[in-house]
């Protein structure tokens, strides 16, 4: 890193990077507790299987493109993407405390206080708001996808299922692909023929 408040720069090279414990999984993606090498950084990896991914290329290229391009205190973004195999490897900060849905199940069985529910949501709106505003809809908002870190800073993650609100330059008015995850989904989301009205 050079000079004060520029950008660190991370390294394309899987030999730079141990990769830790897996601290999470989903359909065609596990995300690991990593090493950066050079700095002796922790962080997190996501490597998604290309072989077992459901999702076209496109949708993978968009999602780690919008991770990188995303710049918000409350949103989990990329330091930078590479291919290792048949795995895209998705280099981005590590949430220590893990998910709430996470929390929820290990420390929090009962659920989170109104408070503590207040605070995470209003952290999780200026996410959403910072997405909107930037022509981008996240479609599978969860408890699993709300990740926070040992300092109790929330991050909204996971943007798999994100569409952009542009095509050819247009905004669109509405989306009427049926994504995410059903039961985390808007009622007037699962009626037929409403989509997303942005």
């Amino acid at each position: 890193m050079s000079g004060s408040g520029s950008k660190l720069t991370y390294s394309v090279k899987k030999d730079d990077y141990r990769l830790m414990e897996q601290i999470g999984h989903g359909a065609s993606a596990t995300v690991y507790r990593a090493i950066y090498l050079p700095l002796e950084m922790v962080l997190a990896v996501k490597c998604l299987d290309l072989d077992r991914c459901n999702s076209n290329l496109d949708d993978i290229r968009r999602e780690a493109q919008t991770m990188s391009l995303i710049d918000h205190p409350n949103l989990i973004s990329a330091y930078c993407s590479f291919v290792v195999e048949h795995c895209l490897w998705v280099v981005m900060p590590l949430m220590e405390e893990g998910s709430c849905l996470h929390l929820m199940k290990t420390a929090y069985p009962d659920g989170f206080d109104e408070p503590i529910i207040c605070s995470v949501l209003k952290e999780t709106l200026k996410a959403l708001v910072y997405l909107h505003s930037h022509g981008h809809i996240h479609r599978d908002v969860k408890a699993g996808n709300i990740l926070l870190n040992k300092s109790g800073i929330v991050k909204l993650g996971d943007f798999g299922v994100s569409a952009c609100m542009f095509d050819n330059g247009d905004r669109q008015r509405t989306r009427n692909t049926f994504v995410g995850t059903p039961c985390w989904m808007a009622p007037e989301v699962l009626q037929p023929g409403n989509g997303y009205d942005f």
